[in-house]
């Protein structure tokens, strides 16, 4: 039974948007960056997300799949890729292993939002399906980066076969950070569905083709490595690598939770896919959402999220 004060908890009302069946126009293939993308269509459910900061310590990467901690990163210039891979990346790793306890992290890649949910729609309605567009805008469609077949793949893309191989013997997972950048958040924050009341048949796999390499944010999210026919996730003909992503249907007995008014001294840590198979959270489902009355043509929310590897040695796979 949740406590008395995650019932009183303030919420946020809103719209998330969930996947649409097949059978009523959905897909089951899609390209991340391009027009299509941004023109697809999804199911609006009206919801209530909760403010969990008076109960933050209630919630961890175990229990719910997703953090909120404390850091102050010592970057100075999130506009410049050599510093984030210099000083955040090193910073990032020793707080994911502060975070999870795993031995190693190797991060994959890392993506910044600075454009507004309407400044990408308008890119997209002049360009053709398969065109790229250039604003990259908070994610608003209920999903998780990678399903739990396609968090396989995509460590196939990324690293060596023999390497990934070895890894998977003991227990890893995918895990992100996502902080605010240079500002604090006032709009589109970032919200996460509890594992606890996740019902996984809810789950709706769709197949992401991943730009070429240098095509956008999204052409850097994979290394794209190709591998002998036994570990072969790679290769969509030669246009394209691809891998699995969730997405999920609406059910009433989600709960949604974020955190109010985020600080670039503060930062999401949550989980894309975890191999144990002992109760704990495996994944946490997440989107971004409009707070009520928000101007979606006005300063955009901007944000830096990394995606990770994460490993632990002395832990069996499963």
């Amino acid at each position: 039974m949740p406590s008395i004060a995650e019932v009183s908890l303030p919420a946020e009302p809103t719209t998330l948007f969930y996947y649409l069946e097949q059978k009523d126009g959905g897909i089951i293939q899609t390209y991340p960056g391009t027009a299509f993308e941004k023109r697809r269509k999804h199911v609006p459910h009206e919801v209530g997300i909760k403010d969990l900061r008076p109960v933050r310590e209630d919630f961890n990467i175990n229990n719910a799949g997703f953090q909120l901690v404390d850091h102050k990163s010592a970057v100075k210039d999130f506009g410049d890729e050599d510093e984030i891979k210099n000083v955040w990346y090193p910073e990032v790793k020793e707080l994911m292993k502060k975070v999870s306890g795993a031995s190693e992290v190797h991060i994959v890649s890392h993506m910044c939002r600075r454009h507004t949910y309407a400044e990408a729609q308008d890119d997209a309605k002049v360009k053709d399906d398969t065109e790229f567009v250039t604003r990259n805008n908070p994610a608003r469609f209920v999903h998780v980066d990678q399903s739990y077949r396609g968090a396989e793949q995509i460590m196939f893309l990324n690293l060596p076969e023999e390497e990934a191989e070895k890894k998977m013997k003991k227990r890893w997972a995918i895990m992100n950070v996502w902080a605010p950048i240079d500002k604090p958040v006032k709009k589109d924050p970032l919200a996460f569905c509890d594992f606890r009341s996740v019902d996984e048949n809810d789950f709706r796999t769709v197949v992401a083709n991943l730009p070429p390499p240098g095509a956008g944010e999204y052409g850097n999210v994979s290394k794209n490595m190709s591998h002998k026919p036994r570990a072969e996730y790679s290769s969509n003909g030669d246009a394209a690598a691809r891998y699995e992503v969730t997405n999920m249907a609406y059910n009433p007995d989600q709960k949604w939770y974020y955190a109010s008014d985020m600080t670039p001294e503060e930062a999401w840590v949550f989980k894309i896919f975890d191999s144990k198979k002992d109760g704990r959270a495996k994944c946490a489902v997440h989107s971004s959402f409009p707070l009520k009355g928000q101007d979606d043509r006005s300063d955009p929310r901007t944000s830096i999220e990394i995606r990770c590897f994460v490993f632990w040695d002395d832990e069996e796979s499963e």
